[in-house]
Formats: C-alpha cells, sequence, structure tokens
C-alpha cells in the first residue's frame, strides 16, 4: 500500500530530526520543506502534528513550531524506559523468534562484521536496523512502535555526539551475543545482554556530552 503524502512527510522529517539535519531548537519554516521535500503545505503540517504527538517538534503559540531540544536530562530519562522495553523486547524474541527471523538477524549481523562497514555513522544505521528486526522479532505488534520511538530520541544523542564517538564505543559486537542467546532460547540471557547494550549506550553518551 503506498504512503500518503502525510505520512512520506513525516517520515522525511522525521529522519531530518532524529539525524540533527534539523537541529534541536530550531524553527521550522514550512514553506522551506515544501521546497525540499516537493509536498504542499497540508500534507506537511498533518506530519508537523504527529511529530508534536512525538515529542519531536515543539509548538509554541504565536511564535511558530520549533525542533525539539535535547536535554542531557533526557538521557537518564530515556536510558531507564529502553532498559526494560527492549530487555522485554529481546525476551520474547528469544521465546517466539521464527527459524526465518533468527536467519535474518544472523545474515545481517555478518555484515556489521565486514570492515567496509566500520565507519561510525554506517554503524549507528545498521545498529538501528539491528533494534528493528529485533523489534519484529518479539512478535509483538505493539512494541515495534514504542521500540521505534525511544530508539529515535536515543539517535538525536547518537548525532549530537557523532565527532566524539569512536566504532568501538557503539558495542556492535554485543549484538552477536544477544543474537546467540536467543538462538539459545535463553530468554534471561537474551534480556541481561539487552540491558546491558542499552547500559552501554547511555555511559557512553553521558561521557562524552
Amino acid at each position: 500500500m503506498a504512503l500518503t503524502n502525510a505520512e512520506v512527510a513525516y517520515q522525511l522529517i522525521k529522519e531530518k530530526i532524529i539525524t540533527i539535519e534539523m537541529a534541536p531548537g530550531s524553527l521550522i519554516q514550512e514553506s522551506q520543506l515544501m521546497a525540499q521535500l516537493n509536498l504542499g503545505r497540508t500534507p506537511i503540517r498533518e506530519a508537523l502534528k504527529q511529530l508534536e504527538a512525538d515529542r519531536l517538534v515543539v509548538a509554541a503559540p504565536h511564535r511558530g513550531t520549533f525542533v525539539a531540544e535535547v536535554q542531557i536530562t533526557d538521557l537518564q530519562q530515556i536510558y531507564e524506559i529502553r532498559r526494560y522495553l527492549e530487555g522485554l523486547c529481546a525476551r520474547l524474541a528469544a521465546e517466539r523468534a521464527t527459524a526465518e527471523q533468527i536467519t535474518e538477524m544472523e545474515n545481517f549481523c555478518q555484515q556489521m562484521a565486514q570492515p567496509e562497514t566500520l565507519e561510525t555513522r554506517a554503524l549507528i544505521l545498521m545498529d538501528r536496523y539491528f533494534h528493528h528486526l529485533l523489534a519484529r522479532a518479539a512478535n509483538n505488534r505493539f512494541i515495534i512502535g514504542e521500540i521505534e520511538h525511544f530508539y529515535n530520541l536515543s539517535l538525536r544523542l547518537w548525532h549530537l555526539a557523532l565527532a566524539k564517538i569512536r566504532p568501538v564505543d557503539l558495542d556492535t559486537n554485543r549484538h552477536f551475543l544477544i543474537l546467540q542467546a536467543i538462538k539459545d532460547r535463553s530468554a534471561d540471557g537474551a534480556e541481561e545482554l539487552m540491558r546491558q547494550h542499552i547500559q552501554h549506550f547511555q555511559e557512553t553518551i553521558r561521557s562524552v556530552l
């Protein structure tokens, strides 16, 4: 099913925000977005309303609509939620992932081990997709959107710290351990490894911001 113009606008603007192409705190110019995205004002406005619900933009009466600021205090609060939410996701994946889903994750992890992917920005994109695959493997349709929402909030922090982060700081090796726990159907192991992965993210960001 084809996306509506509002859905297209939402995806494109969201990507600009979470990769900080649209800087935190900046005023959003609807006319500029219309020109950049080649879309009309109505779908842009519909997208901005959805992004406001996602807490990625803020509408200020008589002032305009702004990209939401990123506060260092956000880090702890996002970490608290992701630690338990993604730990649950890993547990469910260990219990429910199909053979096809495990194979897909395994093939993807092999790509992450290739030397040409060992660049920080590329690894961030691959980490993002790994978490997406894991959310799907939980086989709970309600968890996918929540995982994406809080991951995207974290992603803004990654991009703010990008210049200070090394590939090794992304802890992608733990993906293989999480995958192995899922293959072994070790729900406790998968959950604990994911919590460690999220904690590593929190500690890395805190050390550089």
